[in-house]
């Protein structure tokens, strides 16, 4: 590629004179990571002209790069794309999951503004989650976690509970634990927050928003019993002697050393349990159970029900970004209520309305609403912390 076929592209999309090759064209370009850094410089060159403002920002221009991208992506019938479907590298993400100048990009791209607010009025306040939890010992007492400098913590039955300095709950057992009777301990996270536990056996788990996990301080006995409600990711120490066992409302997962993801959420729609390595089996209290291999999806309401899925995606909320795969937009607003802790309130028919792609969970919520509304498929009206979903506007006026 040359600096010359990139702005003559450029060019051509700005006064939209693109043929459909062409804008297949732009359209790689634009999502090749090969190209990132010499398309950044060249964009950020060709706008930076005397026909927009000399003291535009970084993130002004990042965000007219962002609706390039979105308006020539070439999408499936019914399908909104607000993020191209790649899998860039984390240093890539963030910088394509950028701050919004909604004044440049209107009057720039669009002649009639659209009908967004500033930011300030978009839920600016809304501050993504972060490493939030409540730990609750077997005594019933309770440790807020964010609050609690780091270091010993507590103690139980020989167990060493640490905080860490990276924000991780530690558990470090002392030999010889296997005839003392011990208590289970409870870690939450509210909506907004997220947490990472040592378990006593080497376990890592990763619990995300509205989620807990229940567990002994030590594991004795035949098995490693712990029940969840919400989702988690688990990286279970190997021990074939004791399989590590995972309780959810409607299902049991027994493993022996392997990594998992279980999405348990009461207000979704079955339990959906995802194995990136190793094997599990699921297992529903009428003891009809099904092995899962590594790619492989159970989906659980009143059977089980398995596909083969991209597995990393679903384990994407671990690495900080939301992943959604042709989307509902009531699925995915269920994400947003969990991580940035709102309410949500539909006006209109949104029910036809999809998502496909990523965007970084470390934004404000009024960014990632923003990218959304470029779609021109639907708009949020903010009301303190309720976020009011509705058809586009002008959609909405022409039908």
């Amino acid at each position: 590629m040359t600096p010359e076929i990139f702005k003559s592209l450029l060019a051509g999309h700005r006064s939209g004179t693109l043929t459909v090759p062409e804008k297949q064209q732009l359209l790689s370009l634009l999502h090749h990571p090969e190209y990132r850094g010499e398309l950044e410089s060249l964009f950020t060159e060709d706008f930076s002209s005397e026909d927009f403002p000399a003291t535009a920002t970084k993130e002004e221009l990042d965000m007219i790069y962002e609706r390039v991208k979105l308006q020539t992506t070439i999408q499936e019938p019914g399908i909104i794309s607000f993020r191209p479907a790649l899998r860039w590298t984390a240093a890539a993400v963030v910088f394509f999951s950028m701050a919004f100048g909604a004044y440049y990009l209107n009057s720039k791209y669009n002649k009639t503004v659209l009908p967004l607010e500033f930011a300030g009025q978009k839920g600016e306040y809304i501050k993504p989650g972060g490493n939030k939890a409540v730990l609750t010992l077997s005594d019933g007492s309770h440790i807020a976690l964010d609050d609690v400098a780091n270091g010993e913590i507590a103690k139980e039955s020989g167990v060493q509970i640490t905080k860490t300095a990276d924000g991780r709950l530690l558990y470090t057992a002392r030999p010889g634990l296997s005839h003392v009777k011990v208590g289970y301990n409870t870690i939450a996270t509210p909506k907004g927050g997220q947490y990472r536990i040592a378990l006593p056996d080497g376990t890592m788990v990763w619990l995300n928003a509205a989620s807990s996990l229940k567990y002994p301080s030590a594991f004795t006995g035949k098995a490693r019993n712990v029940e969840l409600t919400g989702e988690a990711y688990f990286e279970v120490a190997k021990n074939k002697h004791m399989p590590f066992m995972v309780k959810t409302s409607k299902q049991e997962v027994e493993v022996l050393g392997t990594h998992f993801n279980i999405n348990a959420y009461e207000d979704e729609n079955g339990v959906k349990t995802t194995l990136i390595e190793g094997s599990v089996k699921v297992k529903l209290p009428s003891n009809k159970s099904t092995v899962l291999k590594p790619g492989d999806q159970s989906d659980v309401l009143t059977d089980i029900k398995v596909s083969q899925v991209d597995a990393s995606s679903v384990i994407d909320w671990k690495q900080g970004l939301f992943w959604f795969n042709d989307e509902s937009i009531f699925s995915i607003m269920r994400q947003f209520s969990r991580w940035y802790n709102i309410d949500v309130e539909y006006r209109g028919d949104v029910s036809n309305i999809r998502f496909g792609g990523q965007v970084s969970r470390m934004k404000n919520l009024s960014q990632v609403l923003r990218i959304m509304e470029l779609t021109k498929s639907i708009q949020f009206k903010v009301e303190g912390n309720k976020i009011i979903v509705m058809p586009y506007a002008e959609m909405a006026s022409k039908q």
